[in-house]
């Protein structure tokens, strides 16, 4: 909820000009080019989406979360 263009567009923001020109942020598909960016030179990631949690999984589904990071820890 801190993408102006997207408070504009539920129209919390007084002037927002419009999707035209301010359009909301596509954060998931921006990470992910960079990650694939990332693993084109060489690199490795795994991505993991938890269901109903935005951008803090570790308050919002905890044991979700843990799970998945010690998944991760343990391919360490």
């Amino acid at each position: 909820m801190f993408d102006l263009a997207n408070l504009g567009a539920l129209g919390a923001l007084p002037g927002w000009p419009g999707s035209e020109t301010h359009p909301p942020q596509p954060m998931v598909t921006q990470t992910r080019a960079v990650l694939d960016r990332y693993a084109t030179a060489g690199g490795s990631y795994d991505e993991i989406v938890i269901a109903d949690a935005g951008h803090s999984p570790h308050i919002e589904k905890p044991a979700e979360f843990s799970a998945a990071l010690e998944e991760i820890l343990a391919k360490g």
